[in-house]
């Protein structure tokens, strides 16, 4: 590979100055991928570029050389070639600026999967991976845009698609901490999920190593109401989570169609999802990004599956990494806002205000600065939900108001109390006020799971029904004193 790294007298038809966009900025961060960079960030990259010049024809990359440098194409053209066999053209195409090509370099060393040839006289800005790994070191946000640069090679075809043993089928969503995408195990032709943390996060000093202690961890969570873990991978500059694959929807897709969920099936939402917490709470890990868009439904039975642990904490560790505030702001609660030691009630308290968005499908707290909002955590009291939702029962605006108190000493003990506050406080007195009828049923270990399904389709078939209130149990064989 030909390249000219050293300073040169100018080309005829480029200039020695970066191209700037209207707005100040280099025209290479008006790219998609570095959009959402700060001006400083921007400015510290673009400190670790060295311009280079390549004439018409000239080689810049080959397809199969090792990769150590990253380019963004400031002026000229050039033409991205991939071969698939020795005659073959699997994929060809021209780029002109502002353009970005080579960037796998930054997060591996395996061999580069294209030849780049300058169409004519240009100009690139090189950033070496060398360089660029002791900038992410100490501005861990510059690493950013690399989430999506490798998000798009996944799903692009005759490009990487492998993650580990896993290849990649598409995207299932994206958000601050991480990108989901949907991926086949091609020994077991299993679909799973492929949760991908943002490079961002992994760069933060302490975080790459409690994420691998924490991934062991939820990988031992073992609950019907949490997504299960199936493995881990490290790839491409960060870690992937591999879980099971859910169909149906979440609470934050039923709360933007402005759907309304029936009381019952409200509390038992709640139930569930504190049952989830109250677990992984006794195993020592807190959540901490408690939301609608991490709560699932499952489109079979309507049952919850809590999403989303990537950021979760043993109940001991900090809130902050680094100096950064982890979780969504519109759910923080206050000792996570203020980066104090937190447990299982800073959980409850973002419970409480997905409870409140649930009924009332606005928010409580909004504000147009993120100070702003999270003045309006530590210091206002909850407004009550029946203000904009005069219906909401009694006893879901008597949770939400506990859930969500300042002090958490105010709240409920743990998720495990508030649980027991939406069974026994809304449905049994309502049932002893009525006609009792009991059902046991007793069956062999393998009957199980036919049994559950049938008395969840009896429950969802009578909780819309005014007047009728369902309380469920189950033991499984061994527990309790006689062991049976």
């Amino acid at each position: 590979m030909t390249s000219r790294s050293t300073v040169i007298p100018d080309p005829p038809s480029v200039s020695r100055e970066t191209v700037l966009a209207p707005d100040g900025r280099p025209a290479w961060a008006q790219l998609e991928l570095f959009r959402g960079m700060s001006d400083s960030a921007v400015e510290e990259l673009r400190s670790a570029m060295q311009p280079v010049y390549f004439d018409a024809g000239e080689a810049i990359l080959r397809q199969g050389d090792e990769g150590t440098d990253m380019y963004l194409l400031d002026q000229g053209a050039v033409r991205v070639h991939v071969r698939a066999s020795r005659k073959d053209t699997a994929f060809e195409r021209v780029l002109h600026p502002p353009a970005m090509f080579g960037e796998m370099a930054l997060v591996t060393n395996a061999p580069r999967t294209a030849t780049v040839v300058a169409e004519e006289t240009s100009r690139c800005l090189k950033v070496s991976a060398a360089s660029f790994r002791l900038l992410a070191a100490r501005l861990p946000e510059v690493t950013a845009f690399l989430t999506g640069a490798v998000g798009e090679r996944l799903i692009e075809a005759d490009t990487i698609q492998h993650v580990g043993k896993y290849q990649v089928v598409g995207r299932l969503g994206a958000g601050a901490v991480a990108t989901v995408f949907e991926a086949m195990h091609p020994e077991l032709q299993r679909t799973v999920a492929l949760k991908m943390l943002s490079h961002a996060l992994v760069h933060h000093p302490g975080f790459a190593d409690q994420f691998k202690d924490e991934a062991k961890l939820i990988a031992k969570l073992d609950h019907e109401h949490i997504v299960r873990v199936i493995d881990t991978e490290k790839a491409y500059g960060t870690h992937f989570i591999v879980m099971e694959k859910l169909n149906g929807l979440t609470l934050d897709d039923l709360i933007q169609d402005r759907t309304q969920l029936t009381w019952g099936t409200t509390r038992r939402v709640l139930r569930e999802i504190a049952a989830a917490l109250a677990y992984s709470h006794g195993q020592g890990l807190l959540h901490r990004d408690i939301k609608p868009s991490n709560v699932f439904l499952t489109r079979e039975d309507r049952r919850v599956k809590l999403l989303d642990f990537g950021i979760a904490v043993n109940a001991d560790a900090s809130t902050r990494q680094s100096g950064a505030l982890l979780g969504t702001p519109y759910y923080m609660s206050p000792e996570q806002i203020l980066g104090r030691p937190l447990d299982g009630r800073s959980d409850l308290y973002s419970l409480g205000i997905l409870a409140y968005e649930l009924v009332t499908h606005e928010l409580p707290f909004d504000a147009e600065s993120l100070d702003d909002l999270l003045r309006l955590h530590l210091n206002q009291p909850t407004p009550n939900p029946r203000d904009r939702a005069p219906d909401v029962p009694e006893d879901l605006v008597e949770f939400i108001a506990k859930a969500t108190a300042k002090r958490p000493a105010d709240r409920f003990a743990s998720c495990a109390d508030a649980m027991t506050f939406l069974q026994l406080a809304t449905e049994l007195p309502t049932v002893q006020r009525m006609e009792l009828t009991t059902l046991a049923i007793s069956y062999h270990p393998a009957k199980r799971d036919k049994v559950i399904r049938a008395l969840r389709q009896l429950e969802d078939a009578l909780e819309s029904e005014v007047g009728v209130s369902v309380l469920s149990a189950h033991r499984r064989s061994g527990e309790g004193k006689g062991g049976e």
